[in-house]
């Protein structure tokens, strides 16, 4: 019992540390670089490697973030690339409607700027987002955390707590590029995705399916900031 409390308090911490380095990298330091390392390198590679380690089972949680039943995984990659889609759909089409009518894009623009990203690096921006960004936070979120939190607690409210810290670093992002009021309705939207995509990872047992589905996601919004604001 005590070993479980103690491994939940660590997940709510780690929660936490999530957010604290996107407020770090993007309020304080203003850089989209420090972001990156702060939260991609410390939060998503060096925590759980590290909190692996020392629990002594890295390669046994290693190998059940993926999912070893190949059969299973390929019918989880169908449906990832199937919500995947619907997620690219409607971030194209609400981000248009979006930023047609409420939002400035120029506004975007000189933010993410200010934080360092230019013309010159929208390519490798893209792709880092695309691939890396989805693929560090689902072995994250659904690999590493969602998998802690089930010894504590029901699958229910793991999805909906893993969701709630996936969402919540969002919500500083969100709230500097598109107002207070759409930020939370962003971040609103990116807690249903979260707890999509953890029931994905708690069907078909491995971040296969949720990664496609991010992946796509994360897709979207970058073909949105490359049509809208660059």
């Amino acid at each position: 019992m005590i070993a479980k409390r103690k491994s939940l308090l660590m997940m709510i911490c780690y929660g936490f540390l999530a957010s604290i380095s996107i407020y770090y990298g993007l309020v304080e330091r203003q850089s989209l670089f420090v972001t990156f390392v702060s939260f991609h390198v410390v939060v998503c590679l060096v925590v759980p490697l590290f909190h692996g380690y020392w629990e002594g089972y890295l390669t046994e949680h290693w190998r059940n973030a993926w999912g070893d039943d190949l059969f299973h995984q390929a019918e989880g990659l169908f449906f990832g690339f199937l919500t995947g889609t619907v997620l690219f759909l409607a971030i194209l089409i609400g981000s248009w409607l979006l930023l047609t009518t409420e939002v400035n894009a120029l506004w975007i623009r000189r933010v993410l700027m200010h934080w360092g990203l230019t013309s010159d690096w929208i390519g490798l921006f893209v792709l880092y987002i695309t691939v890396i960004n989805s693929l560090l936070e689902e072995l994250l979120w659904r690999g590493f955390v969602l998998e802690r939190l089930l010894p504590s607690m029901s699958r229910v409210r793991a999805v909906l707590l893993s969701s709630f810290f996936y969402s919540l670093y969002h919500l500083i992002l969100a709230s500097i590029l598109f107002g207070v009021k759409w930020g939370l309705i962003i971040t609103g939207l990116v807690f249903i995705v979260g707890n999509i995509w953890g029931w994905l990872k708690l069907h078909y047992h491995g971040v296969y399916a949720t990664w496609v589905s991010h992946l796509l996601a994360d897709l979207g919004l970058m073909v949105v900031l490359v049509t809208f604001v660059f």
